[in-house]
Formats: C-alpha cells, structure tokens, sequence
C-alpha cells in the first residue's frame, strides 16, 4: 500500500456619550469631516461604524492590512461570492451582542493612547466544530460536507457562540494618518473584532488528483495552513483474499485509525479493492504520532513557519503528476 496521507442587544455603553461626543457620531462625521477627533472619538466612531455594517464609515480608520476589509468587504455578493452569506450571518450575530467602553488614557495622549473595555461573542469553536462535524459526514457518509466550506460555515452559526470580554490598551495614529488604528499594534482587538471567523477569512480547500488513481485529496487551509485533510484512495488487493479477509482488513484498518487523536477514518469493499478514506483534523492530531504510521511523509510537506504548508504540497504533488485545484468561494477581484 502507498504510504503518504496527507494531513489537515447591540447595546452599546453610551455611557461614553457625554459631552461633544453625542450618539450619532458617525452621522455627523458622514455630513463632514470638519473637526480633528480626539483618540476616544476615534475609536467611538470605528464601533458604530462596525455595528452598523457601513464599510466605507470604518474604512477611514483602519490600514489596508486590517482584517476588517475582508470581513466587510466579503459581505458584498459582489466581493464575497459564496462565503457572502456566512459573513453576513456572522455580522448580524455579532453587532447586536457588542457592549464596550473606551476612554483616553490620561498622560498617553502622545502616543494616542485609549483604553477599550469589550464584551461579545466569539464563534472560534463552533466553526471548528462545523468543520469537524463536516469532515466526519464525507469521510463516513461519502457526502461532500466538507467540500462545501459556506455550508458548514453558516451552520456554525445556528447557535450562540461563546462570550468573552477583554480589555485592550488601544493605539490611534500612525504612518497611514492620525486617525487610523494600526493593524499590527492593535490586532488582538481586531481579531476579536472579527468574532473568530479571523483565520477563515483566507481560508480555501485545495482538491488534488492523480492520473489514473481513483481518490483524490480535499484540503482546508487557512493561507499557507493547512489545518484540515481527507485523503480517498481506491487500494488493490491481491486476488487470494477471500471476502472475510477483506472484511478483517477493513475493520482492522478502522480501528487503528480511529484510535488517534484528530484522525476519522472508513473503508469500503469495492470488489476487490478496498476504498480507503481518512480525515485528519490538524487542530486535534498528533503530527508525531502521524508521522510513525506512515501518514506524513515527503508528499506532506512542512514549510518554513512549522506547519504543514499547502504552497509546499501542492509543488511536491505537481512534481508527481497531481493536478490541484484551489477554490476560496469568493469571486475573483
């Protein structure tokens, strides 16, 4: 047998509403940008912005870098294409869940200093889970669960996702203008922001086949990534064994298999072939314990950063004559 698997209610706290700083900021600085605003005002004006979904409102203060384009830009058919959808459903669960706080630090104010209390949902685990549960169906089932990426994702959604409050000690200014969050200085915000949907907005899944094999490979990566694999092959058995020896190998293979960490597996007589399928959830796996049974090896390769590089394994399975097809569900810009 080859070996080589490849693995992987919005009620804002308007008690910073005081003053100048009104309740409709975002509606009087849409009328006219005519007064420098101070770093609190800054960072009251990106949150309506946000919670009211107007994009073109957040983009004045935010880098080009800021994740928060791909959010808000992958809501629009036009941008998003098939992940449109879930990033909507994602956006409507997290606006009417923000509560936050800010004020200015007093003695930063040089380096545009605000302190940011803030408190919502984050749906890290159950899109995991979906995807989990997803990888599971088409490696059990057969079914293409884990193909379709927007399905699974919507369905994370069905639930509340979990909350979290932190406290960030915000920055406001840099080289891109004196009103623009710093993406890299502030990211832990920003990805919070994003309600854990950060890593999948490059998210993509990688189909791979070969000449002449049965089988194939889906892989889930989040950029480089990869974070989630099935792996179908169609095996050859030697025509001596009988119908109870196909059956012995079969349930041997699954349990050994479904003994690891992260790792579902089936199989399936096809005459005498066995139909061998395995999914790997590199989240949950043992790259270690995954390696000693054979299912890492060079045609699973690891990249510079420490993970399993889909860039990487995609040029080693093209050296062998695999074809590989990557689909982000987004349309093209």
């Amino acid at each position: 047998m080859r070996k080589g698997k490849k693995i992987i209610s919005f009620a804002v706290a308007f008690i910073l509403c005081f003053g100048l700083i009104g309740c409709g900021l975002t509606e009087n600085l849409s009328k006219g940008r005519t007064k420098e605003l101070s770093d609190e005002e800054v960072v009251i004006a990106l949150m309506e912005a946000y919670q009211q979904g107007n994009y073109e409102e957040l983009k004045p203060y935010i880098s080009d870098d800021n994740p928060l384009h791909l959010f808000f830009g992958g809501m629009d058919e036009a941008v998003g294409g098939e992940m449109a959808a879930a990033y909507k459903a994602m956006h409507e669960h997290l606006k009417d869940n923000i509560t936050y706080t800010a004020e200015a630090v007093e003695g930063k104010e040089a380096w545009g200093t605000v302190n940011v209390t803030i408190s919502m949902p984050d749906y890290s685990q159950a899109l995991h889970s979906a995807m989990v549960d997803a990888l599971t169906d088409q490696v059990e089932n057969g079914s293409t669960a884990f193909y379709d990426m927007p399905k699974w994702m919507e369905s994370a959604l069905q639930g509340e996702g979990e909350m979290y409050e932190e406290t960030f000690e915000l920055h406001v200014g840099n080289r891109d203008g004196n009103n623009v969050m710093d993406t890299n200085t502030n990211r832990q915000f920003f990805a919070m922001l994003c309600g854990g949907l950060k890593p999948y907005l490059n998210a993509t899944i990688t189909t791979c086949t070969f000449p002449n094999e049965e089988g194939g490979w889906n892989i889930l990566s989040m950029g480089d990534e990869i974070t989630a694999i099935i792996d179908t092959e169609l095996v050859p058995m030697d025509a001596e064994y009988t119908q109870e020896d196909l059956e012995a190998t079969v349930q041997s293979f699954e349990e050994s298999m479904n003994m690891m960490d992260g790792v579902i597996a089936s199989a399936t007589i096809q005459d005498q072939n066995i139909l061998l399928t395995i999914g790997v959830d590199m989240e949950n796996a043992s790259t270690y314990a995954l390696s000693n049974m054979g299912l890492i090896s060079d045609r699973i390769t690891a990249g510079s950063n420490g993970w399993i590089s889909l860039d990487s394994t995609i040029s080693a399975f093209t050296r062998e004559g695999g074809e590989c097809i990557t689909k982000s569900y987004k349309n093209e810009e």
